[in-house]
């Protein structure tokens, strides 16, 4: 073997390893950057629960962090130490903290209530991690991947080497073949005329799609793909319950939150509605305060701004019974209850549906390859 060969070979694994090892990160990015905003938000509660001086705080919480989380907590521990607010710091110095955490933050400094708009925060984190652990916690992704894997592979056999025989067979018995198995053979020559497009497409797909979901959304206005993915997600069934859910816990709580500070229902839920929800339930928190505004009692603006019977119901009787907060904070729970439910219904149809998809896409297969023999039997011993 020439030395130039063995160039070429060690460059080649050099490269293979530098791909999986991207592709690594890449996979493992978005569990790098929950843990990191766990760590960061974490130290930031702690500190201000202390009541220290935060600047300072934060710059000794990071030299016992390390990798992203020092870095994050420096560049904010610097932010503050010149004049920025801490949702302002958060902002810039955590460019890629979700953005439900920081306008929490920041609905919390409006409030006066920090300490308690950072334990918010933090509750949410926690929640959000553990709906995305219990569903993703199922088996099925890996047997989906072997799966479609194994299928593609065993067609792309079946046209190579079984299909033109069958076509030269029958063409000899002047035979047609059967519906199922001439359709499946066109969808077969039609994407293996279309591989190299659809190939390209995916490579390029799958960084954008990476990108998109680990790019923060943008506050206070999201960009029109992040309102477009949250309108699909609106209109799409139990998601929306999802969205509904964890959009409404996130309100009240703010509003509850607000409350205690001495704002009024109206300001609170003017406030409430600055928090990065779904763009569609938005609104109708903005429009509640409108109505409670203009007059009308909190049951009927409640209902008229679409925030759910039991919303107004809960408001309705802790504004008669005076304890507002223990009204709001059983509306709260009750959203995290359904979002809680909605996930583990989910959970539990993945498999089922799937199992059925792939078992149907298999029997196809398998009944479009053996129907030319029954075919083809028939029409010798006709």
């Amino acid at each position: 073997m020439k030395i130039f060969d063995v160039y070429a070979i060690i460059c080649l694994v050099l490269i293979a390893l530098g791909i999986l090892y991207l592709f690594f990160k890449l996979i493992t990015a978005w569990d790098r950057r929950k843990a990191n905003e766990r760590i960061v938000i974490g130290q930031i509660r702690t500190v201000v629960r202390q009541n220290l001086s935060l600047s300072t705080a934060l710059a000794i919480a990071a030299e016992s962090e390390r990798g992203a989380a020092r870095t994050h907590l420096r560049r904010i521990s610097k932010l503050l130490s010149q004049g920025l607010s801490l949702s302002r710091a958060v902002h810039l110095g955590f460019p890629n903290c979700s953005s439900i955490v920081v306008s929490l933050i920041a609905a919390g400094e409006h409030a006066g209530q920090l300490p308690l708009a950072l334990e918010q925060a933090e509750q949410y984190l926690i929640e959000r991690d553990w709906y995305k652990e219990r569903f993703v916690d199922t088996v099925v992704w890996p047997y989906v991947i072997i799966v479609l894997v194994a299928i593609t592979l065993v067609m792309s056999g079946l046209m190579v080497a079984v299909v033109p025989k069958y076509k030269a067979i029958f063409q000899d018995f002047n035979t047609e073949l059967p519906m199922l198995t001439k359709t499946i053979i066109r969808f077969s020559e039609e994407f293996a005329a279309l591989f190299w497009l659809i190939f390209f497409v995916t490579i390029i797909s799958v960084p954008i799609g990476i990108y998109l979901s680990l790019r923060p959304r943008r506050i206070p206005d999201p960009t029109i793909i992040s309102r477009i993915f949250d309108r699909l997600r609106w209109y799409c069934p139990f998601f929306r319950d999802v969205e509904f859910g964890r959009g409404m816990s996130a309100m009240l709580r703010t509003i509850r939150m607000s409350i205690r500070s001495g704002m009024s229902l109206e300001k609170a839920a003017q406030l409430a509605s600055s928090i990065d929800v779904n763009v569609l339930l938005r609104p109708r928190m903005a429009r509640f305060a409108e109505l409670l505004a203009g007059g009308m009692n909190v049951r009927k603006a409640s209902d008229h701004a679409g925030l759910g019977e039991l919303t107004g119901v809960a408001l309705a009787g802790g504004q008669r019974s005076g304890n507002m907060d223990a009204a709001l904070r059983y509306a709260s729970d009750y959203y995290v209850a359904i979002v809680s439910r909605t996930w583990s219904i989910l959970r539990n149809m993945v498999w089922p549906i799937w199992v059925l998809i792939l078992g149907v896409m298999v029997g196809l297969v398998v009944i479009a390859m053996f129907m030319p023999l029954v075919a083809l039997i028939n029409a010798a011993t006709g």
